[in-house]
């Protein structure tokens, strides 16, 4: 198997791939923000200083993700993720990052995308979009039956 995907990394896929790097700590934020702007609301006098953090917390995933992009701008913003019998290799103008199957804590089918869980890197989204007819059906004879494959 040599599937090649070059993925153009626009602030929606940055936001995409914070969100499945941060997963339940991103609801935790905001149900956390939702708590904040409920007990300001509701005592009066208002105190802007909570508010402002409310807005924060519901806020924070997304800002995390702009600021990721702006850090990011330096890789360039196409990244080009190789999977092979061998592992996964990430390519960007600048760097490359290779990791084995062993190293790949899961592999998440959505309905749209697939999520492949890294350590220490967090994880990052392939949408079924990307893949030909040819290289996702080749992707899905590969994982047939791999342990860490969950839908």
């Amino acid at each position: 198997m040599n599937i090649v995907v070059p993925v153009q990394l626009t602030l929606a896929r940055r936001l995409q791939n914070t969100r499945v790097q941060l997963r339940w700590f991103a609801w935790l934020l905001r149900v956390l923000g939702v708590l904040y702007l409920t007990w300001c609301i509701s005592s009066p006098p208002y105190d802007v200083g909570l508010l402002v953090l409310g807005v924060v917390y519901i806020l924070l995933p997304e800002l995390m993700g702009v600021v990721r992009h702006v850090q990011a701008r330096r890789y360039g913003p196409v990244y080009t993720y190789t999977l092979t019998d061998d592992g996964i290799t990430i390519r960007t103008a600048i760097s490359s990052l290779e990791f084995s199957w062993a190293a790949v804590r899961s592999v998440r089918q959505r309905a749209d995308s697939w999520i492949i869980r890294l350590p220490g890197a967090g994880g990052f989204g392939l949408r079924a979009d990307d893949f030909t007819a040819e290289q996702a059906e080749e992707w899905q004879a590969f994982l047939a039956g791999r342990e860490p494959v969950r839908s």
